[in-house]
Formats: structure tokens, C-alpha cells, sequence
């Protein structure tokens, strides 16, 4: 009896995908079965390759900001060295200055001493006269006699030149009480002319903002500090805002470089010859209305700048304007809004 033979069905690549996509947990034992381990767990370990190197990328930009807030201290401490060589050259110069004064002084005295000696000399000289004449009064009572005379005479010159010498003295003094009240007033009235100077060049720049402005705002123009007082006093506290009603001069224009940029204003202050302390006013004020949301430039302005406030405002990035001359306008404008601060 023969068994008739089973005919087996055909399984395509196909069939093979198809039943697999249906059983997944198939698919997972064929990955096992013809994958090699090393290979199976390379999801795994790219995984974690690409955690690491996350967390490489963190510590790389901890230490790229590290690295910034190192060059920004240096910088900073640069300068402050920069202004401390100055003041050692200063004080360097005065030691100089000192030193010949010395050398002079030493050499004055060195002339005293001279003169003192040839004194002494002349003051033996005339004790050996004395003598001399001693020795010759004894000889002669007439001669005594006139000596005697001639000393009283001499006794009331002396006491003349005495009385003039003192006389001269009392002038000199009373010259000298002069000297100093008429040095006092001279300083007074320097003080006084610097401020009318002063005030006549902030009505100058308040009449005339587009002499001194105009080169780099457009539409320039006053801002009445009466008009801005509601906002002050929204973001301010009240000692804060009596400090910018101190402010010489507030201006506002836009940029003709940058006519996209919004409009800017400039917190002015104006005093005949800029010093640091106008400078740091200027800043201060500045900040001020910045914090009230008023896009503010920090400017001192004068006839004339010392050094040491022009090195303050370079550095505190402060416009400075001299005798008309605007300067650190472009360090100023990228530090306040081009560069987004």
C-alpha cells in the first residue's frame, strides 16, 4: 500500500517578510538567531555614545563661558594696571621734582655755611680790633672818652635800625595777609567764572543741539525733564528720580547711520572743563533713565577735558564732546544698542 505523497506549498521571500511583520516576536528571535551579539547591542552603546557626548558638549560651553568671564577680569584688571602705571609716573615725576628741590636747598645751604664762615672770620677780625682799641683806651682817657661817645651814637643807630626793621617786618606781614585774601578771592573768582561759563555753554547746547548733534541724529531735540516725570516715578524710586532732575540737559533724534534703529536719547552733562566727576554723573543719570525704559547715551560735554576724565569716559564708554568735538560716539552706540546690550 503505497502513501500518496504530500505536496509542499512554496514559501516565497515574500510569505517569509509578511509572517514576520505579523509576528514580531519572530522578527526579534531571527535578529537573535542571525545577528551577532556585538551587533545587537550597538543601539545600546550608541546610545550612550550620544549621551556622553552631550554631556561633553555642556562641560565644553561651561568652559567657554569659564574662559570669557577670565578675559573680561583680565581686561579689566589691564586697565586698572594701565591707570596705576600713570599714577606711579606721577609719582615718580614728583620724586624728581623733590630731588632737585633738595639739591637746590642743599646747595643754598652749603652757600650759608660759606657766608657763615667769612663771618666768623670777620668776626675775629674785628674781636683782634677790639682788642686793639682796648689796649688803646688804656692809653688814653680822651681816646676812652670818645669811644664812649662814638658808642652811644652807635647804640642809637642800631636801635633806629631796629625800630625800622621791626617796622618793615609788621608791613611785610600785613603785605602777606594781602597777598593770601587776594589769592583766596582770585580762587573764588575762577570758581565763579568756570560756572558762568558753564552755564552759558548749557544754554548754548540747549539752543543749538544740531551744532553739536547733528552730524550723527536726525530731528534732534529738547526733552523737558516735566514731560518724562510720570514715567520716572513708574520705575524709579524717589531719591533715583530727584538724581536725573539734576540732569543739565536731556536730547533725543534717531540715528542717521542706523535709520532702522529706534530713536536715542542723550543725558547730557555740560560744565566748562570736563572732569570725572562729570563723567561719572553723566553714566549714572543715564542708567537711570535706562532702567525707566529710555534708550539713553551718557555724554559729558565742555570746552575743555583732562586727561583722566577722557581715560574714565573711554573706558565707562561715555561720549565726550570738546569744544564741539564729539568723541567714543561709535564705542558708545555698538556698547549701549548695536551689540544688544
Amino acid at each position: 500500500m503505497h502513501t500518496p505523497t504530500a505536496q509542499v506549498a512554496e514559501i516565497t521571500w515574500e510569505d517569509l517578510l509578511r509572517v514576520l511583520e505579523e509576528r514580531p516576536e519572530w522578527l526579534a528571535r531571527v535578529r537573535q538567531v542571525v545577528l551577532p551579539p556585538e551587533l545587537l547591542s550597538l543601539p545600546e552603546a550608541i546610545r550612550e555614545l550620544r549621551d556622553a557626548q552631550y554631556q561633553t558638549t555642556l562641560q565644553i560651553q561651561e568652559l567657554v563661558e569659564v574662559q570669557r568671564r577670565h578675559e573680561e577680569r583680565l581686561t579689566s584688571v589691564e586697565a586698572r594696571l594701565d591707570r596705576l602705571e600713570a599714577t606711579v609716573q606721577e609719582l615718580v615725576e614728583a620724586q624728581r621734582q623733590t630731588t632737585l628741590q633738595i639739591r637746590e636747598l642743599r646747595e643754598v645751604q652749603q652757600r650759608y655755611e660759606e657766608r657763615l664762615a667769612g663771618v666768623e672770620d670777620r668776626l675775629s677780625r674785628l674781636e683782634a680790633t677790639v682788642q686793639e682799641l682796648v689796649e688803646a683806651q688804656r692809653q688814653t682817657t680822651l681816646q676812652i672818652q670818645e669811644l664812649r661817645e662814638a658808642q652811644q651814637q652807635t647804640n642809637l643807630q642800631i636801635q633806629a635800625v631796629w625800630e625800622a626793621i621791626q617796622r618793615n617786618t609788621a608791613q611785610l606781614k600785613d603785605l602777606t595777609e594781602v597777598a593770601q585774601i587776594l589769592t583766596e578771592g582770585l580762587r573764588r573768582l575762577e570758581g565763579t567764572v568756570g560756572d558762568i561759563k558753564g552755564t552759558l555753554l548749557e544754554m548754548k547746547y540747549r539752543e543749538q543741539p544740531y551744532a553739536y548733534f547733528g552730524h550723527v541724529l536726525r530731528k534732534v531735540q529738547v526733552v523737558p525733564l516735566r514731560t518724562v516725570e510720570d514715567d520716572l516715578e513708574a520705575h524709579l524710586a524717589w531719591e533715583e528720580v530727584k538724581e536725573v532732575f539734576r540732569l543739565d540737559l536731556l536730547l533725543k533724534g534717531r540715528l542717521r547711520d542706523h535709520p532702522e534703529h529706534p530713536e536715542v536719547w542723550l543725558a547730557v552733562e555740560v560744565s566748562s572743563v570736563v572732569d570725572r566727576g562729570d563723567v561719572a554723573r553723566a553714566g549714572r543719570r543715564a542708567a537711570l533713565l535706562r532702567k525707566a525704559g529710555f534708550p539713553t547715551i551718557p555724554v559729558a560735554a565742555g570746552l575743555g577735558v583732562d586727561e583722566e576724565a577722557q581715560r574714565e569716559a573711554q573706558w565707562d564708554k561715555v561720549v565726550v564732546v570738546k569744544d564741539g568735538q564729539v568723541f567714543f560716539w561709535d564705542e558708545a552706540l555698538r556698547h549701549y544698542f548695536l551689540e544688544g546690550r
